[in-house]
C-alpha cells in the first residue's frame, strides 16, 4: 500500500500536527512504514519524529513550494504512508501538496472560527479542480474535543460543515493528556497505555482515516510499487 495524505488548514494551530503524530503512532503499531513531510516553518514534527527514534517512520523537512512534489514523486513508494503536514496558512506548497495526494484532511476544533476557516480550505481543495490533473478527496476531521456527550458546540460544528456540504469524519480527535504527552515522549496512547480511552480514540480514527483512503481513488501522478 502506498497513499498520500495532505493535512491542511488555512488557520494556524488547529492541531495538525498532533492528528499526524496520533496516525502515525498507530499506523506503526500496525506494522505500516511512514513518511513524514514537514512543511511547517517551526518543524515541530520533524523534531518529534527524530525524538521518536523510530526506523520505520522517515521525516523530511525544509519542504516547501519548490520541492513538495519531488520529494512525494521520489520517496512516497518506498513507504506504505506518506503524510504531509502543511503549514497553517494558504500558500503554493499547499495546492503543489495536492497535486500529488490521494486525500486531504482537515483538521478543525470547534469554534465558528476554526469552523469557518475549515470550510475555506474545504473550497481550496474543491476548487483545484480547475487546476490539477488530480484533485483528491478531502474530509474535516474534528480535534480536541471534551470527552463528554455531545455538546451543543458539537452539534453547531457539525451542522455549519453540513450545511456546506463538507464531509466529516464520525470520529473526533478527544483531548485526553496522552495525547499531549506523546508530543513528549514520541509514543501514542496504545504504545505507552494499551486499551486506554486514548487509545481507543486513536485506534477509531486511524481505522476510519484508513476506510477513507481506501475509498480515495489512486494519484496517477505517484508512481506505486507493483
Amino acid at each position: 500500500m502506498t497513499r498520500i495524505t495532505s493535512f491542511a488548514s488555512t488557520k494556524g494551530g488547529v492541531g495538525k500536527t498532533s492528528l499526524v503524530m496520533a496516525l502515525t503512532t498507530e499506523l506503526r503499531r500496525r506494522g505500516q512504514s511512514v513518511l513524514l513531510l514537514d512543511c511547517d516553518p517551526n518543524r515541530h514534527l520533524a523534531e518529534w519524529a527524530r525524538r521518536r527514534r523510530d526506523a520505520g517512520v522517515t521525516v523530511i523537512d525544509e519542504i516547501t513550494e519548490a520541492n513538495v512534489r519531488q520529494m512525494v514523486q521520489e520517496q512516497a513508494g518506498r513507504h506504505d504512508h506518506t503524510l504531509i503536514d502543511l503549514a497553517g496558512f494558504g500558500n503554493l506548497t499547499m495546492l503543489y501538496a495536492f497535486s500529488v495526494s490521494d486525500g486531504v484532511v482537515i483538521p478543525t476544533q470547534q469554534s465558528f472560527m476554526d469552523i469557518k476557516e475549515a470550510v475555506r480550505t474545504f473550497k481550496v481543495v474543491a476548487d483545484s479542480i480547475g487546476v490539477l490533473k488530480h484533485t483528491p478527496v478531502s474530509s474535516v476531521v474534528i480535534v480536541r474535543t471534551q470527552a463528554a456527550i455531545e455538546s451543543r458546540v458539537d452539534r453547531h460544528a457539525r451542522e455549519l460543515l453540513s450545511e456546506h456540504g463538507v464531509p466529516t469524519f464520525r470520529t473526533e480527535l478527544i483531548e485526553r493528556s496522552l495525547i499531549k504527552e506523546m508530543s513528549y515522549t514520541g509514543h501514542g496512547p496504545g504504545e505507552v497505555n494499551p486499551s486506554s480511552n486514548a487509545d481507543h480514540n486513536v485506534r477509531a480514527m486511524t481505522d476510519e482515516f484508513l476506510g477513507f483512503l481506501a475509498a480515495a481513488p489512486e494519484n496517477p501522478m505517484v508512481s506505486r510499487a507493483a
